[in-house]
Formats: C-alpha cells, structure tokens, sequence
C-alpha cells in the first residue's frame, strides 16, 4: 500500500487553490489600490518591517508574527493559536498570494518561506507561478537559510579559521543531515532560475548560488539612530552588553571567559548578557551600553551590530571586510575586528584606554549611518528595483 505523504497531500490542495483563487479574486483586486512590492512572508531580525519600511507603496506580510518584536504589519495570516490558525496557515497563504499577485509588481522574498508549503519544492511551483502570471522575484537571504554549512567547513579549512559553520552540528545535528544540505542546494537552483534579483553576502553565507548576488543591506530605521555621547561622560564602570540569539554560534563562551578574566585582573565594569528578551529590551540597554560584544565567527556585524553602532556603542565582533568584501568601504574602522580567541585581549585594551571607547562609538555611528539607514539602503535599494 502506498502511503501518500500529508504535507504533499496538502501542497497539491495549495496549488490548486492558488490558481482557482488567482481567477476568481481578479476583477475585485484590480479595483484595489495597486502595490508596488509585496515583502515576507517570515520576519527574521525585523528585515520584513525594515526592507518594506523603506519601499514607497509596499505591503509587509507575514504567515505570524515574531516572539521578540512587536510590529504591525499590513496583513498576518495566522493570529490565533487554535485549529482554525492552522487552516488560516495552510488555505490562507495561496488565498493571500493570489489576491496580492493581481495588485502587485513583485515580491521580495526575506528568509526561505513562501505563502506555500515550501519545504515541498523550496518554492519551485511558486516561484514559477508568479513569473508566469507577470510579477517579479526577489530573493532577500539572511542566514541560514541559504548558507551551506558543508561550503563553510570546507572555507574553514581552507582559511584556518572558525566560521559561522564551526559549531552549527555541535548546536543541533540537523546542519550536518544531507537533507538539510540538500534543501540549500535546491533552494540555491530555484532562486538561480526564477530570481530577478538575489540579495545575500557572498562569504558569510557561502551558499550554491551561481549567480551574482547584490550585497545585504540593512535598512535600520533613520529614527533608531542615537547619537548618545552624554553616556560617556561617566566611564567609572564602563557597562559591556553581550546579547546572544544562539550562544554556541556567537561565540559566548569566549566572551564568559574573557570577562572572569577581566575581572580576576582586578577590572571593574557592569556585564549584562541578554539572552530570550524582546528587542526592545535590548535595545534600551544598548542605549545604555559604552560597549557591545556580538559575534565572533561572522564575517558581517549583523542586525545586532548595526543597533549597537546606531546607539552609539564602540562595537566588538569578527566581521572582516578583508574577508567578506560585500561590506562597504571603511567597514575594519567602524568596528574593531575581533575573532574569538581574541575578545579579552582586544576588550581590556579598550578598559585600559576609556578614552578609545567613545571614539569607536562615534566612527561605528558614522559609518552606519552611511551604510547601513534606512534612507541610504533604501535609495540603493530602489535603484536596483528600478533596474527590474
């Protein structure tokens, strides 16, 4: 007897809701408001809210919202946490893209998820579908989701140093399953073929991507910026923020030794480590914070980066833009470089050196402020939808 799979069982009812709906929801959507961009459908590090924030007539949608950030996007599809949130996540996705695909120039894609059941196909038949009824892709990879763990060890080996991969099978044996490889090569042919633009960062998040990708951009809100130098002012006990969303991977247990160290020599400082809050949490201790330890096997500053930079905080992490050259011009200066192995040596120069500390901070505001906001991403942003 042959057992047919559910999740394929429900994909095939997906798809053909999808083209039933498209039809039938066309003339009432053609008489909506048009969309320029339709961005999601899965929130990683605020990237839906930041990249839609930035695009003149978009529309931010998510299949449901984030733990850890509190945002109101113009469409949710799931709310509830019942039986019925399950039917809105599984029926309401195809429902949503139809509706939207009449209405819109193109989707831009952050993270791995489709309004579909993608792990099916890693959106092959969705994909296809929205070129074939007119609309534009753009693929915006963040992380994991494209980054090919067997790549990074093979550029571990190749460089000599840790890397994001190091630790991934460590933290959770899936990273070192071949269908989880599997699934980023798949995913890196069908972006290859239907993409009309592809956002990732060539190292950081070595991947099977063919094509030439258009580097990561941030897009952290114009107003998130502070330019909080008063805090300076008193650096009797300079306040060092670490806040780690997987600790194994950013390096914490470098970061712990370092400050029993620092300690034991007799340095005084106030060390908060944030694990499992809200955003908002820790960006008001960023506002507080002289200095940020983030990661320290990356070869980007990431979102967390970017948030210390814009408040103003002298920043500690192992982005190279010798390594990762997708990082703009006087990336090295706006943060010191720091691997691993290297977070108490470089810390306790800056504890020595108080005056150093505000600084950096400064050099890392003006860079990313240059690079990094929501206006400057923005219009590099447009430029290149408007190349489509």
């Amino acid at each position: 007897m042959t057992v047919t799979n559910p999740s394929n069982l429900v994909f095939e009812r997906q798809k053909r809701l999808l083209t039933a709906a498209y039809w039938l929801l066309r003339p009432v959507s053609l008489l909506r408001r048009p969309i320029s961009w339709v961005v999601g459908t899965e929130e990683i590090a605020l990237m839906v809210s930041h990249v839609s924030g930035a695009i003149p007539g978009s529309y931010s949608v998510v299949h449901k919202e984030h733990a850890f950030y509190s945002v109101d996007y113009d469409l949710t599809i799931q709310r509830e946490s019942s039986r019925i949130a399950k039917y809105r996540r599984l029926f309401g996705g195809p429902l949503v893209l139809a509706w939207l695909l009449n209405r819109a120039r193109g989707f831009i894609y952050v993270g791995s998820a489709g309004f579909l059941q993608d792990q099916v196909d890693q959106r092959e038949f969705e994909f296809e579908f929205v070129k074939k009824h007119g609309g534009k892709i753009v693929c915006y990879f963040t992380g994991n989701d494209i980054r090919s763990p067997r790549l990074m060890k093979e550029l571990e080996r190749e460089m000599g140093t840790p890397n994001i991969a190091t630790h991934l099978v460590e933290m959770n044996p899936v990273f070192g399953q071949e269908e989880y490889e599997t699934a980023r090569l798949e995913r890196a042919r069908v972006a290859d073929r239907f993409a009309d633009a592809i956002f990732s960062v060539r190292m950081d998040q070595l991947s099977y991507l063919e094509r030439p990708t258009e580097p990561f951009l941030y897009f952290y809100p114009d107003e998130g910026f502070k330019r909080l130098t008063d805090k300076f002012e008193n650096m009797d006990r300079p306040i060092i923020v670490h806040a780690p969303s997987k600790p194994l991977l950013k390096g914490t247990p470098h970061v712990r030794s370092a400050i029993e160290r620092l300690r034991a020599a007799g340095f005084e400082f106030d060390y908060r480590e944030l694990t499992g809050v809200s955003n908002t949490e820790v960006v008001a201790a960023l506002s507080e914070a002289h200095i940020v330890l983030n990661q320290f096997y990356a070869f980007v500053p990431g979102v967390l980066g970017i948030e210390s930079m814009a408040r103003c905080c002298a920043l500690l992490t192992s982005a190279d833009e010798l390594i990762e050259t997708d990082l703009d011009a006087g990336a090295n200066e706006a943060w010191v470089v720091t691997r691993a192995d290297e977070v108490y040596d470089n810390l306790r120069h800056l504890l020595e050196h108080p005056e150093l500390i505000r600084e950096q901070a400064l050099r890392g505001y003006e860079w990313a402020l240059r690079n990094a906001s929501a206006s400057a991403d923005g219009r590099r942003m447009r430029a290149i939808l408007d190349r489509l």
